[in-house]
């Protein structure tokens, strides 16, 4: 994702996110939840925290993240996508979890004073930031030391599927990048990449650990129906005119049929990482790498 105008750039995606919402990670093939579980329990969000969740959507790092908080600990989820965060409200009040809020917010420049947290938690966003070097540093600066720092990422796609995801990429628009592009760029290369994009913004003792989450599909309609409610629509293959989109769409699914089980299901395993690092006392450097 280019940076080169971060504000046409987060309005993009906050856009793509906002009209998935009702979809969202509600196809049968959902893995957000386990990894809100997985980055909660890596960062060892402690009871009583104060906890910022930036690009919370529809609370699937907010509400564990409460519970590991605790009824003296107070979460705060921020989303630019007035629909995900309609929803996260709707599950609070349902659940009656009293130790979480949601407010607009800009997941790179969140609007609160130095030293407000003891946590903050980006699940699966940071990828889909226009200036992912500038956020970190920006997120450093609200925690107290030595607060810490989680992150969830998506470290590698399952090989198998590389040909069905080139399909739609391969489509896009000119100057505009497919969905992998977004994802694997320079900073999200490797765990090494990612340790070092933290520490450039004075965060110490990174941390990683890789969860493979396997999801099994019906069949090509519902990866398809998956698709379109997750990342690669929102910010990418919704920009894909109609006409080439069709087609791409039929060259995936004849990749994916030689895949398919002899019951019809697909498999598909996805690398996630989360990485954790601390905020040791001392100034942040004065500029940073990384925004590309």
């Amino acid at each position: 994702m280019s940076a080169t105008d971060p504000q046409a750039a987060t309005s993009q995606v906050t856009e793509g996110f906002a009209a998935a919402a009702d979809r969202y990670d509600t196809t049968g093939t959902e893995f957000f939840t386990i990894m809100g579980e997985h980055l909660v329990a890596h960062t060892r969000v402690p009871a009583g925290a104060w906890v910022l969740d930036v690009g919370c959507g529809k609370g699937a790092v907010s509400f564990p993240a409460a519970r590991a908080a605790g009824p003296f600990g107070q979460v705060t989820g921020i989303d630019l996508a007035a629909p995900m965060l309609a929803h996260a409200r709707d599950h609070a009040a349902r659940d009656h979890v009293s130790n979480v809020r949601f407010e607009e917010g800009h997941a790179e420049d969140p609007g609160w004073e130095p030293g407000s947290f003891d946590v903050v938690l980006a699940g699966n966003v940071i990828q889909f930031l226009a200036r992912p070097a500038h956020a970190v540093r920006r997120w450093r600066a609200l925690l107290t030391p030595p607060g810490r720092l989680g992150i969830s990422w998506s470290l590698a796609e399952d090989p198998r599927w590389r040909p069905v995801i080139a399909a739609f990429d391969t489509a896009m628009p000119a100057g505009q990048p497919g969905f992998a592009a977004t994802l694997r760029r320079p900073a999200f290369d490797s765990v090494e990449a990612m340790h070092g994009l933290l520490a450039g913004a004075g965060l110490r003792h990174p941390a990683s650990v890789t969860h493979p989450v396997t999801m099994t599909y019906t069949g090509p309609a519902q990866w398809w129906a998956a698709a379109q409610s997750q990342g690669p629509w929102a910010v990418a293959w919704r920009h894909i005119p109609a006409a080439a989109l069709e087609r791409a769409r039929q060259q995936a699914f004849a990749l994916l049929e030689p895949l398919r089980a002899a019951d019809g299901t697909l498999t598909r395993t996805l690398t996630f990482a989360c990485t954790s690092a601390r905020k040791t006392p001392g100034p942040a450097p004065s500029s940073i790498s990384g925004d590309h």
